[in-house]
């Protein structure tokens, strides 16, 4: 059972500020998520010393207090257990298990040679540092199911093609880490769509929460008080949204493009590692100490397989059309009429079901074809693949655990005060650069949409700002975190599979991350002004 929702005031702010702090000290997103689950217990045992077991003659006391913030160490479990990702059955299946199943696909996908094909086929017309650049950032684009197993197949596999054209390590760790997470987080179907969805879900549940949710999104939360939950299958029309409001993301993948096209020149630093790489001095730096992933290693394509790119194609249209298809099967029509105004009625993309269906695909597919050589490879191939995506998988359960933690502390509440009186127009920018500091401080997307959607959509509501675009807005500043903070899991990978010094990638990409930034802080800026609160692309 849920704990009871309180008021904290000020002291809702802790957990996220001590996470965000620790993170940043630690340089683990791990560590910092979990003791601001921890200090969570803490702060709701000091203030409600009789709901975690302290005695009622002693509770009122500072003695109870400081009883009840050791005993409320008790409620972490619970924090844990009664988050989004494991309280709702809907979570389990369409992102757990989408999550692993994702993960034993591309496993199948590297050890049948699916990938390398897709490889060989971008690379088999490089005949020059150009063409090299090109085929890295496309091959990025083309592996953008998952962000961590971008980085780690991309980086691995373009390498010897960039090293050979002397395109520096950091330029190759540039364009992984840049079609990495901004092109993942467009992909509905991706590991990220079902995880996106949930925390808009959650975001709209603090709302309902708190009184802001706007009468005609009720049907979007059933129940109330603590029992209230998000209703899924309405949330992903919000979702679909914000793929149009996902500037970040979407300047981040122009820019890197016109970079690989050799329309915007090296910036700063990058120009002089492509300089030194381009007269023969090396693709690193003398004092660099470049980073070479093992990860890869447990990654090896079976000697026997073929490399072709349509053992990539056929179950990442599978994933596709299930997906789809699930959401769109419907026994009435999907767009209805309601006074006059459009609605999209969805059943929301089945993640669970889509990847599932993909990888089984994948499997008969490959041993059919024998580019697996037996059911026991394919299974071991599956599991490595799964042991590649766990991080990601315990990182999203903190970030929900820290989500469940702040709401349960009324975090919404409290800032939602802060922003009463801040005009509309001004909410995106300011959410976004809000988002954009703390994702780059604590070096984790996941984790700052925990934080940040119970408070940007509660937000929303109160001052009139237009919803899609303050999601857009919130996605769109966790993805600078996740692309260019030193901590961040990503950015680390980027760096390891390329085999580039950390720091240099972290140096010499700022510049494009910053500029990014920039131009998406104007376009939030700009479309706070020009789009009315009601405006949606599609209707919800």
């Amino acid at each position: 059972m849920a704990l009871e929702p309180i008021q904290a005031g000020a002291w809702s702010l802790v957990p996220a500020l001590v996470a965000i702090t620790l993170a940043w000290y630690t340089r683990d997103a791990l560590i910092g998520l979990f003791v601001g689950v921890s200090i969570t217990g803490v702060v709701y045992g000091a203030l409600r010393p009789a709901a975690v077991g302290v005695p009622g003659d002693i509770a009122g006391s500072t003695a109870g207090e400081v009883l009840g913030a050791i005993f409320g160490l008790k409620t972490i479990p619970t924090l844990v257990a009664t988050a989004p990702l494991f309280a709702d059955a809907w979570y389990i299946e369409n992102v757990l298990l989408a999550v692993f199943a994702i993960g034993g696909l591309i496993g199948l996908m590297i050890r049948s040679g699916a990938i390398r094909g897709v490889l060989e086929a971008l690379t088999a017309r490089a005949n020059s540092a150009a063409d090299a650049e090109k085929a890295a950032f496309i091959a990025g684009i083309a592996i953008h199911i998952d962000d961590y197993f971008n980085c780690l197949v991309v980086g691995s596999m373009m390498r010897p093609l960039t090293d050979r054209f002397d395109v520096s390590r950091a330029k190759l760790a540039y364009y992984v880490d840049s079609a990495g997470s901004p092109a993942a987080r467009l992909a509905f179907y991706s590991t990220w769509g079902a995880a996106m969805v949930g925390f808009i879900g959650a975001g709209l549940v603090a709302a309902a929460q708190q009184g802001t949710l706007p009468p005609g999104m009720s049907n979007y939360v059933s129940g109330s008080g603590n029992e209230a939950e998000a209703v899924t299958q309405q949330v992903w029309p919000l979702f679909f949204n914000t793929l149009f409001t996902a500037f970040y993301s979407w300047i981040a993948l122009i820019l890197a493009a016109l970079v690989a096209w050799q329309v915007v020149p090296n910036m700063f630093g990058m120009r002089k590692e492509e300089e030194r790489a381009r007269r023969g001095d090396g693709v690193v730096g003398e004092d660099d100490s470049p980073m070479i992933s093992e990860e890869m290693k447990q990654y090896e394509m079976y000697e026997g397989a073929t490399p072709d790119w349509r053992n990539f194609a056929v179950p990442i249209a599978t994933m596709i059309v299930v997906g789809v298809g699930a959401m769109l099967w419907r026994d009435g029509p999907v767009v209805t009429s309601v006074g006059g105004a459009f609605a999209l009625d969805i059943g929301g993309v089945r993640l669970g079901l889509a990847a599932t269906t993909a990888m089984v695909v994948a499997f008969v597919l490959y041993r059919l074809r024998g580019d697996i050589p037996s059911n026991s490879d394919g299974t071991d191939a599956m599991i490595k693949g799964m042991k590649g995506i766990f991080l990601a998988a315990v990182i999203l359960a903190l970030a929900t655990s820290i989500q469940n933690a702040v709401t349960t502390l009324g975090i919404s509440s409290f800032v939602t005060d802060w922003f009463g009186g801040v005009p509309a127009a001004i909410i995106p920018v300011t959410v976004f650069l809000l988002t954009a500091f703390i994702s780059f401080s604590d070096g984790s997307s996941w984790s700052t949409y925990g934080i940040m959607f119970p408070i940007a959509i509660p937000v929303a509501f109160v001052t009139g700002a237009n919803l899609p675009l303050v999601l857009g807005a919130v996605f769109s500043g966790g993805i600078f975190g996740d692309h260019c903070s030193p901590i961040s899991d990503t950015t680390v990978l980027a760096s390891s599979t390329s085999g580039s010094d950390h720091m240099v990638h972290v140096r010499t990409q700022i510049p494009y991350a910053v500029t990014t930034a920039a131009i998406a802080a104007v376009l939030f800026l700009l479309a706070g002004f020009l789009l009315p609160e009601g405006f949606r692309v599609i209707p919800y």
